[in-house]
């Protein structure tokens, strides 16, 4: 008994936009198919959605009449039949639908040969309403016309060869046309939806089961969890700038992303590799990718509708006319290049735009990290910082993106760490970039700015095997100070 319930097939269920219903859209579907739970996912289709084709495929389509319903034995039984050659021709038709005009009076229908097949390389097709003054159009292609009626303009890739099977004269006065579509995509597993009665109902081709439907709005489905916590429609308007994509960056912009930012600026100029794997969010495919695109590919599969801008170059070949036309008030940066020289000329043109700005880095083998933020004004900035931290900081810098070329990089001893005492670091700078973007919104609740300073060092552990004589001046492991004061520099 076991046994047969572990291999019943799942019940159909489809997962489509909110926005199929509201502009009640007649087309192709576009998304993918999960065989072993038979489910349908339709992602988003309108301009506005930013989708890799490369991942997205053709499932099914929607009609704007049930094309099922004329299959009934019952009105088959009521009807006369009139046969068509298959495949018939253009002029084949006009000369049938003409004489069965000649031969038409009230009480006499004509219907189409009931066409049925269990072949899994056909989809079935059963009715097509055509005005009949088109049909008797003698210049008319029949297959042109039939997929402009059912909107198929947007669905060509789908059909390679419409067979004819006959028609018939419906009592709303209008001929009906059954056809037989021969498809490229050789599956059963296709999917039809179709509008009756302004309701939409969706079957499987090959099982002829109605699929169950669970309907989405990005908006609120994706970010529905974060409501009351962060909300949606002051996220969405936010924006972050990142000078540098690895694995801070990475972890940083995707967190954002999970919290409703809309506006992202990726400025990196680094190949992703295999050696990236172990700390990056991105993976093996990505390998050979700059690490901005690869990165804005996540970010886009968090919320297709993010507006994701990639700049591979150094953040100082970036214009700065660029930089401030992406930048406003509600922007902030993010410094995580791997040198604090690129932290530096991005706290500068937050200063310049007047935009809050943090920088993250982390310290040898990741035993601990630092955070520094400041926002536009009445605030000791980063150059202060640099200035005053002397000692106190033991920040790793490989000097990648100003002093070092391809080939200087290699000969540089840097351990940075793994993933988890990294993403320690950068979760922590996570929340406080959200209170920061936030500080302007009386709904939302402070976690931690009010509560950490300027400076934030954070301690993944205090063993001086790993973090040396430096880890002595953490009192515990996972310590996080409070107490760091930055002053202004002298100049």
């Amino acid at each position: 008994m076991s046994d047969i319930k572990t291999n019943r097939k799942r019940e159909p269920k489809i997962i489509f936009p909110t926005q199929i219903i509201e502009k009640k859209y007649v087309g192709e579907l576009k998304g993918y198919y999960v065989e072993n739970t038979n489910c349908y996912n339709v992602l988003p289709f309108d301009d506005t959605a930013n989708l890799n084709e490369n991942k997205i495929y053709p499932i099914g389509f929607i009609l704007p009449i049930n094309p099922f319903r004329f299959v009934d034995k019952e009105i088959a039984s009521q009807i006369q039949y009139l046969k068509l050659e298959e495949p018939a021709t253009p002029n084949d038709i006009v000369s049938k639908i003409q004489q069965a005009l000649q031969n038409h009076t009230e009480d006499k229908y004509f219907y189409g040969e009931d066409y049925r097949t269990e072949a899994s390389n056909f989809c079935e097709i059963y009715a097509v309403t055509l005005d009949h003054e088109l049909a008797l159009n003698n210049d008319v292609d029949v297959k042109t016309k039939l997929k402009a009626a059912l909107r198929f303009d947007r669905m060509k890739s789908w059909i390679k060869e419409v067979f004819i099977k006959g028609l018939y004269l419906h009592p709303d006065g209008k001929f009906v046309l059954q056809a037989r579509w021969e498809y490229i995509i050789h599956e059963r597993s296709a999917v039809v939806g179709y509008w009756e009665d302004d309701e939409l109902h969706f079957v499987q081709l090959g099982s002829r089961r109605e699929c169950k439907q669970d309907k989405y709005s990005l908006k609120l489905d994706v970010f529905s969890r974060n409501t009351g916590i962060l909300e949606s429609d002051i996220m969405l308007k936010k924006g972050a700038m990142f000078i540098g994509c690895g694995s801070v960056g990475s972890l940083f912009a995707l967190e954002l992303a999970k919290a409703g930012i809309g506006r992202f600026l990726l400025i990196d100029n680094d190949i992703f590799g295999y050696h990236n794997i172990c700390r990056h969010q991105c993976g093996v495919y990505d390998v050979g990718r700059y690490k901005t695109d690869a990165l804005k590919e996540r970010i886009l599969q968090v919320n297709p509708y993010a507006e994701v801008v990639t700049k591979n170059m150094t953040v100082q070949d970036v214009p700065v006319t660029e930089l401030v036309e992406f930048c406003d008030k509600n922007t902030i940066v993010i410094g995580g290049a791997d040198n604090r020289e690129g932290d530096l000329y991005a706290n500068n043109i937050a200063q310049q735009i007047e935009m809050p700005f943090m920088s993250i880095g982390c310290w040898e083998r990741a035993f601990a990290g630092e955070i520094f933020y400041c926002l536009p004004s009445n605030m000791p900035n980063y150059r202060d910082f640099m200035e005053v931290s002397g000692l106190l900081s033991a920040r790793v810098s490989q000097n990648r993106r100003f002093y070092t070329t391809e080939e200087e990089l290699e000969k540089i001893s840097f351990e940075p760490g793994i993933s988890a005492d990294i993403n320690f670091v950068t979760i922590i700078a996570v929340k406080m970039a959200l209170d920061i973007l936030n500080t302007d919104n009386e709904n939302y609740t402070q976690r931690l700015l009010p509560y950490l300073t300027q400076y934030t060092l954070v301690c993944n552990t205090n063993n001086k095997q790993i973090g040396g004589e430096t880890a002595e001046i953490f009192s515990y492991p996972l310590q996080v100070t409070t107490s760091i004061i930055v002053p202004y520099s002298k100049q």
